[in-house]
Formats: C-alpha cells, sequence, structure tokens
C-alpha cells in the first residue's frame, strides 16, 4: 500500500514547497502502486475531478499517488499538485483554480450526469468494471467514460486498425478477419475511423459478433459524426464505447494518439490492415509493442502506398505476417483458451470453386469451363478463398488448394 504517510496531506505539501520530496521514477509509471487498497467510493470524487485538469494524464496520475499515496491528499495539495507532473501546460493552474472553486463533488456529480445523459458512465481503475486487460498496462487511463456493456471487453480481445483511405483489398481482408473472430468469440477492437476500421466494426456486427470502438473524442460528440450510427450499433449489439474525455470536451490532435493506446493495451493483439509510412495505425502497433501484445499485419503490393508501413512492420520483424483470417485465428484463439478454430460457411461460388480445385488443380481458363462462371465473378471469387487461406496460386497460373483446405473438403460439401 502507498500510504499519505505521518505528514498527512498538508505535510505533504509543506515538503513539495520546501523542496523535500523523494525521488520519482523517471517515467512515473503505475508499476509498484497498490490499487487495492485505495477506498474506491472516497476517492472516485477526486479521481474524476484531477483528471480534468490539463497535464494530469495517465503518467502524471501515477506521479500523484505516488507522492501523495491517494488522490484525495494530492487534491488537498492544492496547486502544489501540479509542481509533481512531467508537463504543467498553461491553462493547467486556472483549470485547477476553478475546479478547486466549484469542490471536487459537485465536479464529480456534474460530470456523471453529463455522462448518464449520453448513455454512459465513469469507470476509474480503482473500478471492478475497468477493462481487465488495462489494468495490466503501464501507463494505464485513470478514468473512463463507457457506454455499453463492459463485459464485451473481459473476452479476448483483438483490435484491427488501418487506413482511412483503404482499397478494396484492405477493406475484404479487414471484413474477412474481423467475421473470423466474431464468430469465433472474440471481441473486435478498433477505433471508428473511416476506412478499415469501419469495415471491422461493421463486419463484426454482421457477423453476430461485439466490436468496441475506442474514441478520440467524448461519448456526446463521436467523431467522426458520420459514424454516430454504427456508434449506436455496437452498443446496440453487446459491444462499447470508450473514451478518456468526459463529455462536453474538444478533443484535440493528442487525443487520437491517447486513443491508439487505449487500443493497444485493450488487446491481446493487433492487426494492421493497410498502413501507409505516416499512420495512427503504425502508432497502435508500436503502442501494442510496447505493452508487449502482438503485432500482426497483412502484407500488399511493394508498389502500393497504403501497404508500405505494413510490409515494413513485416520486413523489420515487428509483425507477424497474416497469411489468412484462418491462420490467424487459429493463433489468438490458442492464446485465448484454446476455442476450437473452425471454417466459416463459404458462400455457393466459393464452395463451388473450392469443390473444383479439390478435385483438380488449374488455371482460371481451366475453371471457367468446369464451373461455367464468368471471368469475373471466378477472378473475385478466387481471390476470396486466397484470402480465406484456402487457395493459393503458382505465378499467377495455377490454382490450388491449401492444406487447411483438403483437411475440411469432403465429397458433399465443407465442414462449417
Amino acid at each position: 500500500m502507498i500510504g499519505v504517510g505521518a505528514k498527512g496531506p498538508a505535510g505533504a505539501a509543506a515538503a513539495i514547497a520546501h523542496d523535500e520530496r523523494p525521488a520519482l521514477p523517471e517515467h512515473g509509471g503505475w508499476t509498484g502502486i497498490d490499487l487495492a487498497e485505495l477506498d474506491q467510493e472516497a476517492e472516485a470524487p477526486y479521481w474524476i475531478t484531477i483528471s480534468l485538469v490539463p497535464g494530469v494524464g495517465p503518467v502524471g496520475f501515477a506521479r500523484l499517488l505516488r507522492r501523495f499515496g491517494n488522490v484525495r491528499a494530492a487534491w488537498a495539495a492544492g496547486p502544489a499538485l501540479l509542481e509533481v507532473l512531467p508537463r504543467v501546460p498553461d491553462d493547467a493552474a486556472p483549470a485547477l483554480a476553478r475546479l478547486r472553486r466549484e469542490g471536487a463533488s459537485r465536479v464529480a456529480a456534474r460530470v456523471a450526469a453529463a455522462t448518464r445523459r449520453c448513455g454512459g458512465t465513469i469507470v476509474t481503475a480503482l473500478d471492478p468494471d475497468y477493462p481487465p486487460a488495462l489494468s495490466a498496462a503501464d501507463p494505464r487511463p485513470p478514468v473512463l467514460y463507457l457506454a455499453g456493456d463492459p463485459a464485451s471487453m473481459t473476452r479476448p480481445c483483438v483490435a484491427i486498425v488501418g487506413t482511412r483511405r483503404a482499397s478494396g483489398y484492405g477493406r475484404s481482408c479487414a471484413a474477412e478477419i474481423a467475421e473470423e473472430m466474431a464468430r469465433a468469440g472474440v471481441t473486435v477492437v478498433s477505433g471508428l475511423a473511416i476506412g478499415i476500421d469501419a469495415e471491422a466494426h461493421l463486419a463484426t456486427v454482421a457477423a453476430g459478433g461485439c466490436s468496441v470502438a475506442v474514441l478520440p473524442s467524448p461519448l456526446d460528440r463521436v467523431y467522426p459524426p458520420r459514424h454516430r450510427g454504427l456508434a449506436d450499433r455496437l452498443v446496440a449489439t453487446g459491444g462499447a464505447l470508450v473514451s478518456e474525455l468526459a463529455p462536453g470536451h474538444s478533443p484535440g490532435k493528442p487525443d487520437f494518439a491517447r486513443r491508439n493506446r487505449i487500443i493497444a493495451g485493450l488487446v491481446r493483439a493487433v492487426v494492421v490492415v493497410e498502413a501507409p509510412d505516416r499512420s495512427g495505425a503504425l502508432l497502435t502497433a508500436a503502442a501494442a509493442i510496447d505493452h508487449g501484445r502482438e503485432v500482426f499485419a497483412v502484407p500488399g503490393p511493394i508498389d502500393a502506398i497504403a501497404s508500405r508501413g505494413c510490409n515494413r512492420l513485416i520486413a523489420d520483424h515487428q509483425a507477424t505476417i497474416v497469411t489468412s483470417a484462418a491462420a490467424l485465428l487459429h493463433r489468438i484463439g490458442a492464446e485465448a483458451g484454446g476455442r476450437p478454430v473452425s471454417v466459416t460457411s463459404l458462400s455457393d461460388p466459393e464452395a463451388m470453386v473450392l469443390h473444383a480445385l479439390l478435385e483438380r488443380p488449374g488455371s482460371i481458363e481451366e475453371l471457367i469451363g468446369r464451373t461455367d462462371m464468368p471471368t469475373g465473378s471466378l477472378a473475385s471469387t478466387l481471390t476470396l478463398l486466397e484470402a480465406r487461406g484456402l487457395v493459393e496460386s503458382y505465378g499467377g497460373a495455377t490454382f490450388h488448394p491449401t492444406l487447411t483446405a483438403r483437411r475440411i473438403g469432403r465429397p458433399g460439401g465443407l465442414d462449417s
């Protein structure tokens, strides 16, 4: 337990005033802080209120806990608490003064009421509903604003992230992976952004799964605004929205980076689907590596700008290459408690083409004659089968069923 000590809150403030400060870790991490010893009910108003002070991020919050033992004592120290923070922006002192005039209890009640009006609840790192994966992250957000079912974040979670300017290939891969995850009971986490993020959320919901969106904005100002309806769908289907910002606050550039770190902290693995050289998805991958999470990347053509980041992650051995949704699910499924992995039902065209290849490999020209499918339809079906990891081609000329396809194939149909 981190205690206040014999001096109490006033003594702690005096020690800071006279520069009698105990040494602080350089990064102010949460490791070693015993939150279980703190009184959740008594602390909550102060956690909510102090988290509103500019400059009090996850690292600053950990420093306050280390210096004062609990957040009530930090509040009692008054303006001296700002001296503990690693960075004190110009608006920190005026904001703290306004909050102190209002009082922590009133501030917390006001923020809680605003959160309820937009269908959310407030969860601190002391709360049983705090996402368990984030409890092991360092640093971790001290206060979260949640809408939806917190239980969606207690099951295995995997993030699917990528560029806003997604290609048809990227969208197809994101949807395929998300669908497989959803059918296996894995919660799909993303950032609600246009492009790959939205595709992952939509495919998860369509497959009957749970999806969690981590917002760079407060619950009452969903960003981007065009995805307000999608956000509501995630909540209605058992998923959740997560934000680090209190209602009424305007998001800024740093909030997008913090959003990426929360995504990485919530999950067991991050899958990057299409990311150019400068991409928020790459920041999420970097945060995942910092948190000790596994990173996967979908490869793309070497001349595709949208795939440069993914290809570099693979080349630099920072990410494991994704060869198929089924193979990815198999690896993540084993980590998620050994859930059995199954190949989902195929569409009629996919089943027809795969059955033809199980009988005998062939070229597109040969498959046209054996399936009577139009060239365009056959080509798109082969692309989907390759994305599933059921078909592979040699030199783009002859298509073969993979070992996985041979294992599940049988006369009269496919195992579902």
